[in-house]
């Protein structure tokens, strides 16, 4: 029976899964072989070739690749070494097509000040989810966030700050009020791909003195990009929110850092 793998792929898409998917090119398969095999994140098979043995050997290499943390662009492989017979033939060089499909990424913004608003606008644009989050009303409503896909509003951040559904793959943008360190006290003990903190230098420095003090981790303090942002002379809000953005792509494409500040000492 064949599958229906457009389906299959807006189903899963539609449930924020991971996955890859695998188009081979081979000109022996024939009905009731399949040209695609989808593998999820959690083990899930959609499709076969045909032959238990080349079935393995695909899923095999689209289980490592599902798992990657590199570029999901298409990706060739050769199988050479298989040669089964299907069909009173051999297949003795197979070409497929892997793709990774991943979750549109997390951009949490904590503070609906006028940076984290500049923040929304600029990354409306940019194939983000976008989480506001704030204890005031006034700020954190669809009202002044009508591009956010949710708003976490409520009396007490730190409640506001559990609601978050913190992973690996979310992006962290602080940019509460001054002085106010309740935000990446709570945010350093969740995960994260990027969390960064809006400040001046020496707010930061007297900021991360007093969490060493406390005995918060150093290899952790470091991971945060404080003060937040590229360093290119930003000085309104909306120039702040590049300087963020470009640094959070960077991140989410895997670039170098030559322009990122040192973690405050």
């Amino acid at each position: 029976m064949s599958v229906d793998f457009f389906k299959i792929k807006q189903r899963l898409i539609a449930e924020g899964r991971t996955f890859a998917v695998a188009t081979i090119e081979a000109p022996l398969l024939v009905p009731p072989a399949d040209g695609k095999i989808i593998l999820t994140d959690d083990g899930q098979v959609f499709g076969s070739t045909g032959s238990a043995d080349m079935d393995e050997e695909i899923t095999t290499r689209l289980r490592e690749f599902v798992h990657e943390k590199g570029s999901n662009a298409v990706v060739i492989q050769c199988l050479s070494e298989i040669r089964k017979e299907i069909h009173g033939k051999h297949v003795q060089l197979l070409k497929i097509f892997m793709e990774r499909f991943e979750p549109t990424p997390l951009l949490v913004i904590i503070g609906a000040g006028d940076v984290g608003l500049a923040v929304a606008r600029l990354a409306a644009d940019l194939d983000f989810r976008i989480l506001v989050v704030d204890e005031r009303a006034d700020l954190a409503n669809p009202q002044r966030f009508p591009m956010a896909d949710s708003i976490l509003c409520e009396p007490d951040l730190l409640k506001a700050l559990s609601l978050i559904p913190f992973d690996e793959s979310c992006y962290v943008v602080i940019a509460f009020q001054a002085n106010d360190d309740r935000a990446i006290r709570y945010c350093l003990t969740q995960p994260w791909a990027y969390c960064g903190v809006l400040g001046s230098r020496n707010r930061i420095r007297a900021l991360w003195e007093t969490l060493r003090g406390e005995g918060a981790p150093e290899q952790r303090l470091g991971a945060v990009h404080a003060p937040i942002g590229f360093d290119i002379g930003a000085q309104t809000p909306q120039e702040i929110a590049i300087a963020i953005l470009a640094e959070i792509l960077a991140v989410r494409n895997k670039k170098s850092f030559s322009m990122c500040s040192p973690p405050p000492q």
